[in-house]
């Protein structure tokens, strides 16, 4: 009897039309898997809200799930301790009701699994299978093999390109237009080698933030999981291995990576990086005051609206971050090296509390007005050094740079309904398959 087979986006040939979702009885589905869920950020908060949600469907391939995710990080303030950070898994889970059990760093090396609760009167308490989204620890092949079923991992890109813990704020800096997520077998010694079991491609539009593809990623990715799971048995005999030569690698980024390079860097390069760390770590630069060096964190940055005229008529002529100001705008204009523009709305200013544009330019540069940013704090003791352009620059024509946002930001929220299917280019039926 005819089944369905989940296919690596990139290997299939481009239809003559679209290919329409078909659906077909096989003796390979499996219903009401006991799941274990294993994650921390909002891409797994994600996944896991739609995962929970294939629970209430008329046939669930999840009939259970519990979490697991990092214990909460407590800090003392005055006689009592709070919480200083918690999973956002966990917040999620607590809301849905969902059993939350903690393991996470190294105290997962003498871990084991649970059993599910008394209370839901299975026969066997033992989970069928773990899922894993973005849980931040390497589980050991002692945990795999402790399901029945094993272990699969989401992961929000298209394997093997980005393995690692940033694929999405990688593919934002790159500048990339396509993305993904990926089903795969967990692997027992590599973070993502795992084979494929199957991909969802996914559109990163200009202006999306790191936030923002958490989102729709992480739902994508729990509606692939779910539909994964109703064919596991099916869709393990159609994975694939990845390839090798293809394989390419994300590190960890620190606050020393965002800081902003007036000299090289142009207004898009700024964006890309506040947009692939947008509500984690913020971009930051330096700003001189008589014989101070302030530490400025750009909380909030957006380029300029099509047709938008520019704050100074010569701005080509200013050093690219200078501050530019009118009284009543609400937003701080600076010019880059490319002769782009960026609006800066709110900042944080020596680990004080944040300010708005008009906060930020009464107090730091009201009565300075050729103030500008600066890539490295300077000596205090000597004058301020001029502006070093690069070698070769060339100064960038005025017609080019007031043209260079023509092309209108799209409306993010057509992209991110939380509702919306899976592409069907990604389900594909084989009539052959068996």
């Amino acid at each position: 009897m005819p089944g369905l087979i989940l296919t690596r986006l990139y290997a299939l040939p481009k239809p003559a039309c679209r290919v329409r979702t078909q659906w077909f009885t096989s003796s390979a589905a499996v219903l009401g898997l006991k799941v274990l869920f294993f994650g921390s950020d909002e891409f797994s908060a994600r996944a896991l809200r739609a995962l929970h949600e294939n629970t209430k469907s008329a046939n669930p391939a999840v009939s259970h799930i519990e979490v697991v995710c990092p214990p909460p990080q407590h800090k003392k303030r005055g006689k009592k301790m709070k919480v200083e950070w918690r999973a956002t898994s966990e917040k999620w889970a607590r809301r849905l009701l969902i059993p939350v059990h903690y393991c996470g760093g190294n105290d997962i090396l003498g871990w084991d699994v649970p059993l599910t609760g008394e209370e839901f009167g299975h026969r066997d308490r033992r989970f069928d299978i773990g899922v894993v989204a973005s849980y931040g620890a390497f589980i050991p092949p002692r945990i795999m093999n402790q399901f029945p079923k094993g272990m699969i991992n989401l992961h929000p890109s298209l394997l093997p390109e980005y393995r690692g813990p940033t694929p999405i704020q990688t593919a934002i800096l790159d500048g990339q237009e396509n993305s993904g997520v990926t089903v795969q077998e967990m692997h027992p010694t590599r973070y993502d080698a795992g084979r494929i079991l199957a991909q969802v491609p996914c559109k990163i539009l200009l202006g999306m933030t790191r936030l923002d593809l958490m989102h729709l990623m992480g739902h994508m990715g729990g509606e692939l999981a779910s539909r994964v799971l109703g064919r596991l048995d099916l869709v393990r005999q159609q994975s694939q291995e990845q390839d090798e030569s293809r394989v390419t690698k994300t590190r960890l980024y620190a606050h020393m990576d965002l800081r902003v390079n007036w000299e090289t860097m142009s207004a898009m390069d700024i964006m890309r990086m506040h947009w692939a760390h947008y509500g984690h770590i913020n971009v930051w630069t330096f700003l001189r005051l008589k014989n101070k060096i302030l530490h400025v964190k750009l909380l909030e940055l957006s380029l300029p609206k099509k047709d938008q005229k520019p704050l100074e008529e010569n701005f080509l002529d200013l050093c690219p971050g200078t501050i530019m100001h009118r009284r009543l705008v609400p937003y701080l204009e600076i010019p880059c090296i490319d002769g782009g523009r960026i609006h800066a709305t709110r900042f944080v200013v020596a680990s004080k509390q944040p300010c708005d544009r008009f906060q930020f330019a009464a107090g730091y540069i009201k009565k300075n007005k050729t103030a500008r940013f600066l890539s490295q704090g300077d000596d205090v003791r000597r004058p301020q050094q001029p502006f070093r352009y690069p070698e070769g620059y060339q100064k960038p024509d005025l017609e080019h740079a007031l043209r260079m946002y023509d092309t209108p930001m799209p409306k993010l929220r057509q992209a991110l309904e939380p509702d919306q299917e899976p592409s069907e280019d990604t389900w594909v039926t084989d009539p052959d398959a068996q």
